[in-house]
């Protein structure tokens, strides 16, 4: 309830004294911004906040100006700035090494591996969340905060198309579903809807889908989750020939992302307006959105390999045989880039899982021989 917890926090700042706890009160309030879908605000707070952490002072602001970097993070992420984001990130974890804050660094770990999540950097994603595993285990964080970590292991071996372990993270995480916080729970249902969507199992993604948005819908300041799963919907409905659904979800979630300054998002419903319009016949209508929709650097390649083939299918129909089949070359080129970068990801993520098996052996190995000593010196 973040509306709740600003109120409580705005009738505390005006008593908090020292300077450290009232930026701390500010930082809070960037988070309950963000949660409400007020970038603005919460961006303005965070300048606040920041422009306090590098004046000159006597005190060690570096914890603060840590979770000034990890909120300025997940702004940029809201935001599908992901290499920015990662950048922030990155500074956080630096910070909290210093600070020697682990449970933080646990939760800015979780950012920054799904930063090289997003971007499409699955092998790096994977590295982070082992990392964030093996600083669970050091901290004796019980198994019910690691839930974070294993819906994302699902999403890389989604991404990965290795539904076998993705099933196997989901399903962990899954079991501790009613442990998680109300966004916590969109994500996962969001995700979960997902990876059957990868697999073109479209009606078990429906169902998940559906969850997500009642769930988004009992909160309403999940204003981003539920814009979110109003796009999955509508491309769900849409690969399900519900051109009416389909339109009715596209049209109400555009607007939002217009406001979000999310051009990864408005790419995303723009390519789905026209693959609508072709399925209506409405090539005039096509031909606007084509017109006014650019590819942006953080378009990621799966998306400009949807967007090319409803082009194809637009030059198809209008008799553009020539353009149609320049979108052909095009997308076998994105198919084989994609194919290869996917089984590159595969194998760094298997030499990955195989060097951390070896240092488990050797250590399991090192401890033996110290109890083969110890036994030794009892004995003596």
């Amino acid at each position: 309830d973040p509306g709740t917890a600003m109120d409580k926090m705005d009738s505390l700042l005006p008593y908090l004294k020292d300077s450290m706890s009232y930026y701390r009160g500010i930082v809070f309030k960037s988070k309950a911004y963000m949660l409400m879908s007020r970038i603005g605000d919460a961006s303005r707070m965070l300048r606040q906040a920041g422009s306090f952490c590098t004046s000159p002072s006597e005190e060690d602001k570096s914890d603060l100006y840590a979770s000034v970097c990890n909120m300025e993070g997940n702004i940029l992420a809201r935001q599908a700035k992901f290499d920015s984001a990662r950048v922030k990130f990155l500074q956080a974890y630096e910070l909290y090494m210093h600070t020697g804050n682990k449970l933080k660094r646990f939760n800015v770990m979780l950012n920054l591996a799904d930063a090289f999540l997003r971007e499409g950097a699955c092998d790096k994603g994977a590295l982070w969340y082992h990392r964030s595993l093996r600083l669970a285990d050091s901290l004796g964080l019980p198994k019910s905060q690691c839930f974070p970590v294993y819906y994302g292991l699902g999403q890389v071996y989604m991404q990965l198309h290795d539904f076998e372990r993705c099933d196997f993270y989901f399903d962990r995480a899954g079991e501790y579903y009613d442990e998680m916080k109300p966004y916590e729970k969109g994500i996962y249902l969001n995700n979960r809807g997902n990876s059957y969507y990868y697999r073109q199992d479209y009606k078990t993604a429906l169902k998940y889908f559906r969850r997500s948005l009642a769930h988004a819908l009992a909160h309403p300041e999940m204003e981003y989750e539920r814009n979110l799963t109003m796009i999955n919907l509508g491309e769900v409905f849409l690969l399900m020939n519900q051109t009416d659904s389909a339109s009715y979800y596209l049209s109400r979630c555009r607007d939002f992302f217009q406001k979000e300054d999310n051009n990864s998002a408005l790419y995303y419903i723009d390519t789905q307006k026209i693959e609508l319009a072709l399925q209506c016949k409405d090539f005039a209508e096509a031909r606007r959105l084509l017109a006014m929709s650019k590819a942006s650097p953080e378009i990621d390649a799966d998306m400009i390999h949807i967007r090319n083939k409803y082009l194809q299918q637009f030059y198809e129909e209008t008799g553009n045989y020539r353009q149609a089949y320049d979108y052909l070359k095009e997308n076998k080129r994105l198919d084989d880039s994609i194919r290869n970068e996917r089984i590159r990801m595969r194998t760094a993520d298997l030499t990955l899982r195989y060097q951390q098996d070896s240092t488990l052996m050797a250590h399991k190995v090192l401890f033996q021989k110290q109890e083969n000593e110890m036994l030794i010196l009892r004995q003596t």
